[in-house]
């Protein structure tokens, strides 16, 4: 069978073109592997080449797949070819999830496929809040243009490239996160500033949605600076599955209600406006600059710094306070 054979009836074409488009439109297969893909939309196809051929794809075939594709999740191509087919099979778009959920391996993966399980439900968990929602902010929030924890005289800064969407990054909010806010933000000694990574090259950042999520949380700190931390942590605990554009206007409003921000409909009215689009960008700019290449990433002083690195992280910290 040449290359350009079927892999089902081994019928001969004369381009990849014709024979991919005969081996799906004919038996529903990749022409690549020649096995069945679930689903009628041709979507189905790109999502299978994706997970399943990240280093075999043509140029024309991965360009196709990732502009049709909005979404592939880290577990699925975890699950299908290891670790190996997750981080190379990543779009451009998607690039530096790859590296923040790589750094904590399996245990992004698992939290993942439970939020998956509970991510169809409209219910918000309101837990009680924890360190991150009751952390202290600046006397004077309108002094900062992005959401800081801590005191204005904290000896040390530490800059969290995040995103809403992230996966890694609710792992690491609902876990390490809390225990650095009570040890370094709490006592005065650390102050904390949230930016969220709506774009990255100017493309979206884990879908087309990603960027209203960045709007939402300037809303709130612009709004009502004391309720934003709560949020933060609301959408954390409560964050959907990575593949499902769920940053709705409706979404967000939703869960600013659940946090107590004092008037949800502004934030609505901010992603309906993009109205925090020169932030965003800034933040892109500033991420590119500073060489953040994954979620969640610290900036301590002019270091970057993984926190599934816990040790490191604290190191860090500590020498940036003893250091100031």
């Amino acid at each position: 069978m040449s290359g350009n054979d079927c892999p089902v009836c081994d019928g001969g074409f004369d381009s990849a073109g014709a024979v991919r488009d005969h081996a799906w439109e004919a038996h529903g297969v990749c022409h690549y592997c020649g096995d069945r893909v679930d689903g009628d939309e041709k979507a189905a196809l790109y999502r299978h080449w994706l997970v399943a051929h990240p280093d075999d794809l043509s140029r024309r075939d991965r360009s196709q797949a990732e502009n049709e594709v909005d979404s592939i999740t880290f577990g699925d191509r975890l699950s299908n070819g290891g670790v190996g087919a997750a981080v190379r099979g990543l779009p451009r778009r998607a690039f530096l999830v790859g590296g923040g959920v790589l750094a904590i391996g399996g245990v992004a993966a698992g939290g993942v496929a439970l939020r998956n399980a509970l991510g169809g439900t409209e219910e918000i968990q309101t837990e009680e809040a924890g360190p991150v929602g009751t952390a202290p902010i600046p006397v004077s929030p309108g002094e900062y243009d992005y959401a800081v924890m801590g005191s204005a005289d904290a000896a040390a800064t530490v800059t969290y490239f995040g995103s809403w969407k992230c996966p890694a990054c609710a792992q690491f909010d609902e876990g390490f996160f809390p225990t650095l806010v009570s040890d370094y933000v709490a006592p005065g000694d650390l102050r904390i500033e949230f930016r969220h990574i709506a774009t990255f090259d100017g493309e979206p950042f884990l879908g087309p949605d990603a960027p209203n999520a960045g709007h939402a949380g300037l809303a709130v700190w612009n709004t009502d600076p004391g309720a934003y931390w709560r949020f933060h942590e609301v959408v954390f605990r409560n964050q959907p599955p990575e593949a499902k554009r769920w940053a709705t206007p409706r979404k967000l409003e939703a869960f600013a209600e659940a946090a107590g921000v004092s008037d949800p409909g502004a934030v609505r009215t901010a992603v309906e406006n993009d109205e925090y689009a020169d932030e965003l960008q800034a933040t892109d700019r500033r991420a590119t600059q500073v060489g953040v290449s994954g979620t969640p990433t610290l900036r301590i002083g002019n270091s970057l710094v993984s926190p599934s690195n816990q040790q490191q992280t604290r190191n860090r910290i500590e020498d940036a306070i003893s250091n100031a």
